[in-house]
């Protein structure tokens, strides 16, 4: 059964963009152990929106066509939901916590994970799912 691996803005723009320093390890990310574990890579819509500022509007169709392409399964926020997410910013109110984060923490309750493609050592180190486990930081760089 493949595992589900919450996906974050870090590795997205690390991933489609070349002259971003982790590209090359999180290309060999992709095509070594989350192709050999057959991850399922699960998102959700502000990590989305945050990764496309970091891109040139030429890059921004091909990251959307792979996410139509399946490569990336988007969870949708219900308004039912933003009630928890809040509860995840009082949480957290000691950070600046940006809103793709305090999303990825609700998620990781929801689909039952604690594995996080990032680049945030700093934030997802400190960060724990909903049932207050840690987050198991798939490294793209030991500079992560």
């Amino acid at each position: 059964m493949p595992s589900t691996v919450l996906v974050d803005t870090g590795f997205l723009v690390a991933l489609f963009r070349g002259d971003d320093p982790y590209h090359p390890s999180a290309l060999a990310l992709m095509a070594g152990r989350l192709r050999h574990e057959r991850s399922r890579l699960v998102t959700v819509w502000p990590v989305i929106v945050e990764t496309c500022f970091f891109f040139r509007p030429q890059d921004r169709p091909k990251f959307i066509r792979w996410i139509e392409g399946g490569a990336l399964i988007l969870r949708t926020i219900e308004p039912s939901d933003l009630n928890d997410i809040a509860a995840i910013f009082d949480r957290y109110g000691d950070r600046d916590m940006d809103l793709a984060d305090a999303c990825l923490v609700w998620l990781a309750g929801r689909e039952k994970t604690n594995r996080v493609l990032t680049t945030d050592r700093r934030d997802f180190d400190i960060y724990r799912t909903p049932d207050g486990k840690p987050f198991e930081r798939l490294s793209v760089d030991d500079r992560a």
